[in-house]
């Protein structure tokens, strides 16, 4: 399979998903597929249908995060959670998400994954699809592994390997190409273009902004900006966050010094998705702070990939850069890949009475330095 064709082919299954539809899961070298199902769309009949086509009763699948939250002991990885008869709909989502109102159920034979079998593979392709880390899994137990795909067929499922599902991110990104430049005047500066990059297979497009009269991206040491996109903060001002200040702040910068490179990826809510941030914030709204309502969700803090800014500092040809971030973990990361970063720059933001406390969960547990 070549790389358009696997990335397609999971752009499928993540919509598929998200509608509320059923794929399958295969792990070709342990012998064994499951049917996956998004918990948060489960419906009265759902247990039923996957229970018929798989001829096995499907177990609720839970992140090692969600697990903790629910008070699962010594959970070292992903969870599988028993159905109980008698549990209700609402039994079961209360597992896979915080439910105001309901007590959880008491738990009877959870049993914890480790890290990289098909329950890992299965709630990673749940985070992709920007759904909860949390799903209903059973195991088909009438068809072997080498038959699978044509019973995946016949029965009009996607079928998909682990895999797949694990190099999906990496590849994506390697197909990004440049699908249009122009000239942007902006309120800081005329000399101002964005470059849109579009994946060969259709997916989420990114973009950058580049700085400077003549846009001269050989400078030794090039100014970036990496930011990920925050519709309530860069759009509407929010006043919960500073991603909309450091957004116009690292444009001043890049303006003033008349070159520099700002990218800006679709990494919506530390790429959780809008919907989970704002299922964040509501639990914020009861106390806990960014950390623990991401968690309390079954994330981690920070999910976000950089394998996009990766390919689109390639494709501009810079391979050395000055940072502009407050985050010494995304310096480290970018040095993971490969890209020289021979400086950092701080951004310095004011505090608000909104967002003084995210501010300073964003320094203690996040170790961003402010």
């Amino acid at each position: 399979m070549n790389n358009i064709t696997l990335t397609v082919k999971i752009e499928r299954a993540i919509s598929e998903l998200r509608r509320g539809g059923k794929l399958v899961v295969s792990d070709n070298n342990a012998g064994i597929s499951v049917l996956l199902f998004a918990s948060e769309l489960i419906e009265n009949d759902t247990i039923k249908q996957l229970s018929d086509l798989a001829l096995s009763r499907p177990n609720i699948i839970i992140s090692k995060n969600r697990s903790k939250a629910i008070g699962i002991k010594n959970a070292n990885g992903p969870c599988s959670i028993l159905i109980n008869n008698n549990w209700t709909l609402n039994d079961i989502l209360c597992l896979c998400m915080p439910l105001t109102g309901h007590k959880t159920p008491k738990i009877e034979g959870a049993l914890t994954e480790s890290n990289n079998g098909i329950i890992s593979s299965c709630i990673l392709l749940l985070r992709q699809s920007r759904l909860l880390p949390a799903g209903l899994m059973t195991i088909i137990s009438n068809v072997s592994v080498e038959q699978i795909n044509k019973w995946a067929f016949n029965k009009n499922l996607i079928n998909i390997d682990v895999s797949d599902i694990k190099s999906y991110e990496k590849i994506k990104a390697n197909n990004l190409n440049i699908a249009v430049k122009a000239k942007v005047p902006i309120s800081y500066t005329e000399n101002c273009e964005i470059i849109i990059f579009r994946p060969k297979d259709g997916g989420n497009e990114h973009f950058c902004l580049v700085f400077g009269k003549n846009r001269s991206l050989t400078k030794n040491n090039a100014l970036l900006r990496i930011h990920s996109q925050c519709i309530t903060g860069d759009v509407l001002d929010s006043l919960k966050c500073d991603c909309g200040q450091q957004l116009k702040e690292s444009i001043k910068i890049m303006a003033e010094a008349d070159e520099g490179v700002l990218i800006y990826l679709a990494q919506e809510g530390r790429d959780i998705g809008l919907l989970n941030k704002l299922r964040a914030y509501t639990l914020q709204e009861n106390g806990l702070d960014t950390v623990e309502a991401n968690e309390d969700l079954g994330f981690n803090d920070d999910e976000r990939l950089y394998y996009p800014a990766k390919e689109i500092l390639s494709q501009l040809n810079i391979k050395n850069v000055e940072l502009i971030t407050n985050n010494p973990k995304k310096v480290e990361h970018l040095k993971s890949l490969g890209i020289n970063v021979t400086k950092r720059i701080p951004i310095k933001i004011n505090p608000n009475k909104y967002n003084k406390k995210y501010l300073e969960t964003k320094s203690k547990k996040s170790g961003h330095i402010l």
